[in-house]
């Protein structure tokens, strides 16, 4: 396996020519409202460093055929030449009406990997090859059969709280003979919610609320708590006859109404605590409160959710942590 090693500077020059062409096209071509189709205006051909390779080759090549006047060394030049030339129009081809249909991602935490699908069709009438996407390189690879679609999977950091935006990406090919690359730069407005990281060591969770020390009241209910001794008045439907039987004693069934589980889940609980470190409690209590199925609220110095439960519910207060701003 051959390694290829760049040096600081080199990568530091490719990097800075790769921003300057991205911020040109995006000047000129502003962002792009899907679905959108690339057209001929929007595909960029440049050889590779194989293809560079290949025409160093054919140069010597053409002095060797030259210097020696052999005829059939020259004509091999001028039909790999025609052959390496013809591969530029094929890899344009082959990116050249491709539709970005539509981009999708979900929710991640601060800290995780936010995972865009790109879902592209091929609305020609041929085949497609070796198509990648990627940002700086590229990261997955697909072949479109006649009238298909398919998904690219980009992954981008999630480094803080808040909206992340997609960075621009590109799709590009290096079909057939990997002499040329074709590629365009797309700039989507697609937008990732981050929520705050959840604390490792969050307190627990408050012992605020209607219902919070979640015991049930003994009475009347329709939950059986357990038996006792049967007492003058007790309904004789309520009567343990298999437990009254094995002791000899009548037994009957106390029923209780559980109480509802509940918590407040309130800023003001946390004085003393950063903003951020505030936020990431809170996170890990909304996510403890909903693993333990409560009903609970959440409240903010400029916004509150009243009390309840369920995935919707979780989504709103962890969204309204995402973008918190003091």
């Amino acid at each position: 396996m051959s390694v290829i090693v760049t040096t600081p500077a080199r990568r530091s020059l490719t990097n800075v020519l790769s921003s300057w062409l991205r911020q040109r096209i995006f000047s000129k071509r502003g962002p792009m409202t899907l679905p959108f189709t690339l057209e001929y205006r929007h595909v960029y051909v440049l050889p590779t460093s194989f293809g560079w390779g290949f025409a160093v080759m054919l140069i010597f090549m053409a002095l060797g055929g030259l210097n020696f006047n052999n005829n059939m060394a020259l004509m091999l030049v001028f039909l790999l030449a025609t052959v390496a030339q013809l591969t530029t129009l094929i890899a344009y081809r082959n990116l050249s009406g491709l539709t970005i249909d539509s981009i999708q991602t979900e929710p991640v935490f601060s800290g995780e990997t936010a995972h865009f699908r790109i879902y592209v069709s091929n609305g020609n009438h041929h085949q497609r090859f070796a198509v990648q996407a990627g940002f700086e390189a590229a990261q997955d690879c697909k072949d479109f059969n006649l009238n298909a679609s398919e998904m690219f999977h980009l992954k981008q950091p999630a480094l803080r709280r808040g909206w992340l935006e997609l960075a621009p990406f590109r799709l590009e090919t290096r079909f057939p003979l990997g002499f040329f690359k074709a590629w365009s730069w797309l700039f989507p407005q697609t937008q990732c919610l981050v929520y705050p990281s959840p604390a490792n060591q969050a307190p627990p969770l408050p012992n605020t609320g209607h219902g919070h020390s979640g015991q049930a009241r003994k009475g009347d209910g329709d939950q059986v708590h357990g038996l006792r001794k049967y007492q003058p008045g007790d309904s004789i439907q309520r009567v343990a006859w298999r437990a009254s039987a094995r002791h000899d004693e009548l037994y009957s069934l106390e029923m209780e109404t559980p109480r509802e589980e509940a918590c407040e889940l309130d800023w003001d609980l946390l004085q003393g605590c950063d903003v951020e470190t505030r936020l990431s409690i809170l996170t890990a209590w909304v996510i403890a409160a909903d693993h333990k199925q409560l009903s609970y609220s959440l409240t903010l110095p400029d916004a509150q959710i009243a009390a309840g439960s369920g995935s919707l519910h979780r989504a709103q207060c962890l969204e309204l942590l995402a973008l918190y701003q003091l």
